[in-house]
């Protein structure tokens, strides 16, 4: 395997640890348990073309399948389908005439998955209907795809239907396709519905006490600073205002007492 001459050689360390943590986050990660083995399947939704994910993919591959010692599986789902061809070129580590790692995904795109727009294959299999729905939610026909969605999921338990209608409308992301989706959820009368906009009422008043006992930890703060004489400026109040961590809240009003500065409690 004939190279050229270096024109210069560095000693690398053979440490290969991290000293710190880096970042690794899967979509979807999940292990699939057959009699003699276990498969780990890490999805991943791609929406455009990016160097820099492969040599991701290639990492999380290699890091599962070291820590797990298991055979792993890199499914890619893409609405567009230039990006889905793009994704299923292998992805080849090393040199031309020696490739030491080719990461090759499983992609699903809008070329090579179904349109599913019969309600009876949707009924058949509500699961595969919503990947259709998701991968071609950019598609043309994407109105019949999620009409035909919608009252296949009638057909299976009524909470689990409630929660995969919500599933269905986190994936398929902004635009048309959603609005569709919120105007069917809005405007039809089946019972999973009812169940999803109850949940959604339990969700907003859980949202809206957390959001209020935020507010009034942070107001607690400012009011103690300023009973005691201390000077809030405009950016430590608008700092204090706009914490969302409950726990960070607590702690200053705990401390608001006894500090002798707003600078010494925020730092």
């Amino acid at each position: 395997m004939p190279l050229p001459d270096p024109v210069k050689v560095d000693i690398m360390n053979v440490d290969l640890t991290d000293l710190e943590p880096v970042p690794r986050w899967v979509d979807t990660l999940v292990m699939l348990h057959f009699p003699d083995t276990q498969v780990i399947v890490a999805v991943e939704s791609q929406t455009k073309k990016s160097e820099e994910k492969r040599r991701r993919w290639a990492r999380y591959l290699a890091h599962l399948h070291d820590t797990h010692r298991c055979d792993v599986l890199l499914i890619v789902t893409s609405r567009n389908a230039a990006t889905a061809r793009w994704a299923r070129d292998p992805y080849v580590v090393g040199l031309p005439e020696w490739p030491a790692l080719t990461v090759r995904p499983l992609v699903l795109g809008p070329d090579n998955v179904p349109a599913i727009t019969d309600k009876d294959k949707a009924a058949d299999d509500v699961y595969f209907a919503i990947l259709s729905a998701v991968v071609h939610a950019r598609s043309r026909n994407v109105d019949a795809i999620l009409d035909v969605l919608s009252d296949a999921l009638r057909e299976i338990d009524k909470q689990e239907a409630a929660d995969l209608a919500e599933f269905t409308e986190s994936g398929l992301g902004k635009g048309h396709a959603r609005d569709v989706w919120r105007t069917l959820m809005d405007t039809k009368t089946h019972p999973y519905i009812s169940e999803l906009r109850a949940k959604g009422r339990q969700e907003g008043r859980e949202e809206g006490r957390e959001e209020g006992l935020v507010k009034g930890e942070a107001k607690s703060v400012l009011l103690v600073l300023e009973g005691r004489g201390l000077a809030v400026t405009d950016v430590q109040r608008e700092r204090i205002s706009s914490c969302t961590d409950i726990g960070q809240l607590e702690q200053w009003l705990r401390r608001a007492g006894t500090v002798a500065t707003t600078d010494e409690l925020l730092a």
